[in-house]
Order: structure tokens, then C-alpha cells, then sequence
């Protein structure tokens, strides 16, 4: 039930299902505190995945725009980019508390595009789950789907195209296979 509201924001309330589930009140601020301090300590153990920063430079030196649009607080967000040494490699981010509705609806992605001073048709987004894939469809957005190992079970289908790893595939042979055969480039 989860995993399908990854990319989004208050479409599940685990607190509520496990008290549901154990027909129990539960202290949900409790919970919620300790999922997040678990939440937080998994992230810091995670490296970033494998050719992130490889297709972000190409991307850039091939003077192309780049964003970060998260379903998640700008806070959180600039903080893991700040960490990992990488936020230079991004022209705009856009997160959770800078629109009014976070995916699967498309205000993230068209907030970027504004931003970056793109045509969302122009844009095309690399996302890792079926809320994101949404979104970035609804954007007009041509979408590359990246699954990671809590959504790669899950509907990747709408996606344009969908591959394991960035690290197996450079920026050039991406937009080469998404390219639309009658339409602008990337």
C-alpha cells in the first residue's frame, strides 16, 4: 500500500493503517518521530545511485538547463544536495512548499520548466516512480523512468523509457532514444 504513494505527499497514513490493523490507538507524533529519525539515518547510508552525477554533467556541458522537482520540503531537498556536493549541478529546485499540489498533478514539473526557462514539451524528466512518471506525462513532459528498489515492481509503463541504471546509458543515447522522430530535440 506504501509504495504506491511514493513521489507524492498524504496518500498514506501508515500510523493510521497500523492502528486500523491492531485495532489500537497508537501515538501517531510518537511514530511519526521515530519513522523519521529511521527515515534519516537509512538516507545518510545511501550513496547517490550510479551515474546521477555523470548525466548531470553531461547535461550541463552540453549547456543544457537543469532542476530538481521534489514532492518533498525544500529543506530536506537543499540539505541531501548540500551533502552530497552537487546542487551546483542544478539551475532551479522546486519542492512540496513552493506549489499548490505535488505529483501525480504536474505543478512540480511546470514550476521547473518556468524556472528554467523551458517549454515543459522541451523538458524531459527522469523520475522513479508512477506518481512522478505522472506528472511529468501531465506536464507534456517526455519522462525517463529510473526504478529504484522500492518501485521497481511497481506500473513504470507510461514512462518513455525505462532503464535500471544512469550509469548504464549516457545523456547522448538517452535523448537520442526518447527523442520524438518528428519533433524538437531535447
Amino acid at each position: 500500500m506504501w509504495q504506491h504513494s511514493v513521489g507524492t505527499v498524504g496518500a498514506y497514513d501508515p500510523g493510521a493503517h497500523l492502528a486500523d490493523l491492531l485495532g489500537v490507538p497508537l501515538d501517531h507524533e510518537a511514530l511519526r518521530q521515530e519513522v523519521y529519525a529511521r527515515h534519516q539515518t537509512r538516507c545518510e547510508a545511501q550513496p547517490l545511485l550510479p551515474g546521477v552525477v555523470d548525466r548531470a554533467r553531461e547535461a550541463r556541458a552540453a549547456g543544457l538547463r537543469t532542476a530538481v522537482a521534489s514532492s518533498s520540503l525544500s529543506e530536506w531537498v537543499e540539505g541531501w544536495l548540500a551533502r552530497h556536493r552537487i546542487r551546483d549541478l542544478f539551475d532551479a529546485v522546486c519542492t512540496r512548499d513552493q506549489v499548490a499540489q505535488v505529483k501525480p498533478a504536474p505543478d512540480l514539473f511546470l514550476l521547473a520548466a518556468a524556472r528554467l526557462g523551458v517549454a515543459p514539451e522541451e523538458c524531459l524528466a527522469f523520475e522513479d516512480s508512477p506518481n512522478g512518471i505522472r506528472a511529468a506525462r501531465a506536464a507534456g513532459m517526455r519522462c525517463v523512468a529510473i526504478p529504484n528498489p522500492l518501485t521497481r515492481h511497481l506500473p513504470l509503463g507510461e514512462a518513455d523509457l525505462v532503464v535500471e541504471s544512469l550509469a548504464d546509458h549516457s545523456l547522448a543515447e538517452i535523448l537520442r532514444r526518447v527523442r520524438p522522430s518528428d519533433g524538437p530535440s531535447v
